[in-house]
């Protein structure tokens, strides 16, 4: 396949889980949806970072948010992300 006939959507996928604290937030999400206090307490992370690591992997299709009153909640965006992120832990642990 001709690096050219790869979606630009797949790019952006791969570039979201270039980042360790995104992965973290990920694999997070996998067990139930966050808000960002959560994922703050969770990953260490200050609060914008961990929003700019969000907006990343929302705009990769990744990650959607349901706001609940003045808490934003953060899910992952379908199963099949809940898929690879099992798949990613699973090439992890064959390692």
């Amino acid at each position: 396949m001709d690096y050219r006939d790869v979606d630009d959507r797949l790019f952006d996928i791969g570039k979201a889980l270039s980042c360790r604290i995104r992965l973290a937030l990920l694999h997070t999400l996998a067990a139930g949806d966050a808000s960002v206090g959560d994922l703050v307490a969770g990953t260490g992370s200050t609060q914008p970072n961990v929003s700019n690591h969000l907006a990343v992997l929302r705009e990769a299709g990744l990650v959607a948010a349901d706001r609940d009153g003045r808490v934003v909640r953060y899910r992952l965006a379908s199963p099949r992300v809940r898929d690879l992120v099992e798949a990613l832990g699973a090439v992890n642990a064959d390692r």
